[in-house]
């Protein structure tokens, strides 16, 4: 026997020379993650605490990204706004100065024709905008393109509005009427031609009435048993009647008048002066005939207009005529035949607007929520684009075209005026009777500037909130490393000596001693 100790003693001293060099390992971790501990097993009594604390930061980082790409949409918006209120200002004063002009040609007409068809599509093109697939002005269905027409030129959209058989409705309930009936929702369906009307005789009320409708509206009949009226195209002379005999729409343009003098005009060939005749005239809606008690001398296709009558003053086209006198004139328009009432019958009317008014609502924080709802049927937009089809109807040289109805140039105007910025001395214009809704360009840029704001507003708290977080995760997780070096470089030197005495005692024997 030549060691001094015990095994016990070797041992524990083994044991704590292990502590020491654990706690340095676990130091040399800590020094280089600058972490606490690799585990929430490490922090246990902050555990809970840290883990609703990184829980909040992830939900505020959410709202961050969330926000990110409102902002995103609402960057594009606001660029498309700018481009639309570009287009809608430079018509404004097309219009004007076309309006001020003393002199105006074919070409001049043609032009502004032209201008407002291009400016249409300048108005559809920015409403189509889209953000990563996803079309900004088109409420709920955001996969679907806000506008689609099925006019591919001027030539098409003046071949389906006429401007005289068929006119560009002036009420925005027509011009967004998208109307597809059953037999279910209007029952039978009856033509008159005596009146020029059509007769859906178990509508007796308003209410969930789908032909409450408005003047102007344009409809398409579809008859499934191929009826002498399916396919035709109206525009509706008068609102809708609604009473005990049923819901009646009024699609003659001529309403019941007799003996009454008035006075017939038409332009001289070539243009520049009017040639007046002085009549008593009769009104046959249906028929569509008016009868001159004055020889006209008209012929097929002349186009002339009517003053002086109590509710047939306008603009109109001879499509026959039996000479007199009296002359019985048929004026061209579409016309009714008779049919008795049938469940065959179906009205359609398409809108132009392919979007819905589903309002989009966004989460900026926990507490709020904002409404992203402008969509590209918002009046601001719809009355301009109505100005523009009111203008480009109709061709030149026919009874639709604009040089016969100046009236249009007024309604036009006044609704490109009431979509920039609905100026309080803006005067409704012959033609509209409806006051338009208020909204306007500028308070839809407003809403979308107001919400801007507000998501930047709320982005700066969330980082402000990320940060204090931030902090707070800090202050649990990580170590104070001058704290943890210290300790460290001391356990080493601990670790050092231990070995050094380890090493010295092993040396050491009885023999040596006794020596």
């Amino acid at each position: 026997m030549t060691r001094i100790g015990t095994y016990g003693s070797g041992q524990a001293y083994l044991a704590r020379m292990m502590e020491i060099q654990q706690r340095a390992y676990k130091e040399q971790v800590q020094v280089a993650t600058e972490k606490k501990s690799p585990h929430y097993a490490g922090i246990a009594k902050d555990t809970n605490l840290l883990l609703n604390f990184e829980a909040e930061r992830a939900r505020a980082n959410q709202f961050l990204a969330d926000n990110a790409l409102a902002t995103t949409r609402l960057k594009a918006a606001d660029t498309a706004m700018s481009a639309i209120h570009e287009t809608m200002k430079n018509f404004r004063d097309r219009l004007d100065e076309f309006h001020e002009s003393e002199s105006r040609s074919q070409s001049d007409f043609d032009a502004l024709q032209t201008w407002a068809w291009n400016a249409m599509q300048d108005m559809y093109s920015y409403l189509s905008s889209d953000v990563d697939g996803q079309y900004l002005f088109s409420g709920g269905r955001n996969s679907t393109a806000p506008v689609g027409f099925a006019a591919d030129s001027l030539t098409d959209f003046q071949e389906i509005f006429d401007g005289n058989k068929v006119t560009y409705p002036t009420s925005r309930a027509g011009a967004l009427l998208d109307l597809d009936t059953t037999n279910t929702t209007t029952g039978d369906i009856e033509f008159d031609a005596a009146t020029g009307t059509i007769i859906a005789a178990s509508l007796t009320s308003s209410t969930d009435n789908p032909l409450n409708l408005k003047k102007g509206s344009k409809i398409t009949i579809s008859d499934s048993a191929a009826g002498p009226n399916d396919g035709k195209v109206f525009t509706l002379t008068a609102d809708a009647t609604i009473g005990a005999g049923g819901t009646t729409l009024k699609v003659s343009p001529l309403t019941t008048e007799a003996a009454v003098a008035a006075t017939l005009s038409y332009p001289t060939d070539p243009p520049g002066d009017t040639i007046s005749i002085a009549s008593t005239l009769t009104f046959a809606p249906g028929a569509d005939t008016i009868v001159s008690t004055v020889s006209t001398g008209f012929a097929a296709g002349q186009v002339f207009t009517v003053s002086g009558s109590a509710s047939n003053d306008g603009v109109y086209e001879v499509e026959s005529i039996v000479a007199g006198p009296p002359d019985t004139i048929t004026i061209a328009s579409n016309k009714v035949v008779d049919a008795v009432a049938a469940s065959t019958i179906t009205l359609q009317s398409e809108s132009w607007y392919k979007g819905d008014s589903l309002t989009m609502k966004h989460r900026v924080d926990t507490d709020r929520t904002v409404e992203l709802n402008v969509n590209a049927s918002d009046p601001a937009f719809e009355k301009a684009i109505r100005a523009m089809s009111i203008i480009a109807q109709g061709q030149y040289g026919t009874a639709g075209g604009l040089e016969h109805h100046f009236e249009r140039l007024d309604q036009a105007l006044f609704l490109i005026r009431d979509a920039l910025d609905h100026p309080a001395d803006n005067e409704l214009p012959t033609g509209l009777t409806v006051e338009e809704e208020s909204s306007d360009l500028s308070q839809v840029g407003s809403s979308i500037g107001v919400l801007a704001n507000l998501i930047a507003t709320k982005d700066k708290k969330h980082n402000a909130y990320i940060g204090f977080l931030d902090q707070r995760i800090i202050d649990i997780e990580n170590v104070d490393k001058t704290e943890v070096i210290t300790r460290l470089l001391d356990d080493q030197r601990a670790l050092e000596a231990a070995y050094q005495a380890l090493a010295t005692v092993r040396e050491m024997s009885l023999l040596k001693y006794m020596g």
